[in-house]
């Protein structure tokens, strides 16, 4: 997001959760229709057993002042890679998970117009772990062409600040233009899925995919893979992660995090048609951040903010 609409997007979530609050004790205990409509939207059984969101670091003073994706990395255990949000260059960060500082890459030959969204999977060239970051915010809707980089995920970490080659992946809508923050790979086909954000507070997120990356210095066209919307809280989806062996999806809104199953035979968009669980969600300023950690049911969050603390949710599987 854009910062001169930060601090009113903010405000508005705030004063949107508080509402819904509000109405929720107003309308009491009693199961009336509203309250039985979410429940209805919110999955009771199969839901992995956590804890609640406990701080276990900050981002570090510097550069990393509005982590607007991160992704949990395969090669280096306990490395997070994140990235700014609009206004800074084609680089994202390396920190450990306690946010102490591991690295800094550039990625050499891209632009960042909007970076709103980073995921891991398997490279599109076959063979080892990459990074996606995507391009893909559009605040005013105005864009005709988006972009997706892909890096391989760094070999080595530490030392001086340093450059690594991207692959491009031009992607379009089929129906004009949106704006997302949400970006989905599947870690076995490496499917890649997005979710954006809704225009209006009654309107449901689209889901869009892409099963096959297009050649070189051409453009794919995502395909419309149906809709999507919060069952409670904020509307808008701000990040989101698959986990490593396919069993499921997080995403995050700035006021709640949702877990949806998923089957082995199943596409990220199809699992995003059921019904979530409700999972424990840190309270961050301006949350837009969510990663599975490897090995396990943990996942961390971070909101964009200078210093931004790291919260872990630590759960067992369902």
């Amino acid at each position: 997001m854009h910062s001169s609409r930060k601090a009113t997007a903010r405000w508005l979530s705030r004063l949107g959760l508080a509402a819904a609050l509000l109405a929720a004790g107003c309308r009491g205990s009693g199961p009336g229709p509203a309250r039985a409509a979410a429940a209805a939207a919110v999955r009771t059984s199969g839901c992995p057993r956590c804890g609640g969101a406990a701080r276990i670091g900050a981002l570090p003073r510097g550069d990393a002042d509005e982590c607007s994706g991160v992704v949990a990395g395969a090669v280096h255990p306990g490395t997070l890679y994140l990235h700014n949000d609009s206004g800074d260059r084609p680089r994202f960060f390396a920190i450990g998970l306690d946010g102490a500082p591991r690295g800094e890459i550039e990625v050499a030959g891209a632009r960042a117009v909007d970076w709103e969204g980073a995921a891991r999977g398997p490279c599109g060239g076959g063979g080892g772990s990459c990074l996606l970051f995507g391009d893909i915010g559009d605040n005013d809707r105005e864009r005709d062409r988006y972009a997706l980089y892909e890096v391989r995920e760094p070999a080595a970490l530490g030392g001086a600040r340093r450059a690594v080659a991207a692959e491009v992946i031009s992607l379009a809508y089929p129906d004009g233009s949106h704006n997302a923050e949400t970006l989905l790979v599947h870690p076995v086909t490496g499917a890649i899925t997005v979710v954006t954000k809704v225009k209006k507070k009654k309107d449901s997120a689209g889901i869009y995919e892409l099963s096959t990356r297009p050649a070189a210095g051409q453009t794919a066209t995502l395909v419309g893979a149906g809709s999507i919307a919060a069952p409670v809280g904020s509307r808008s989806f701000t990040g989101g992660d698959v986990r490593a062996d396919g069993a499921g999806v997080l995403l995050r809104t700035y006021s709640h995090v949702f877990f949806y199953p998923m089957a082995p035979d199943q596409t990220v968009a199809q699992a995003l048609t059921g019904p979530p669980c409700d999972m424990p969600a840190a309270d961050e300023d301006q949350g837009e951040a969510i990663a599975w950690l490897p090995g396990g049911w943990d996942y961390v969050t971070i909101g964009e903010e200078d210093e931004a603390p790291i919260h872990r949710v630590s759960c067992q599987a369902p």
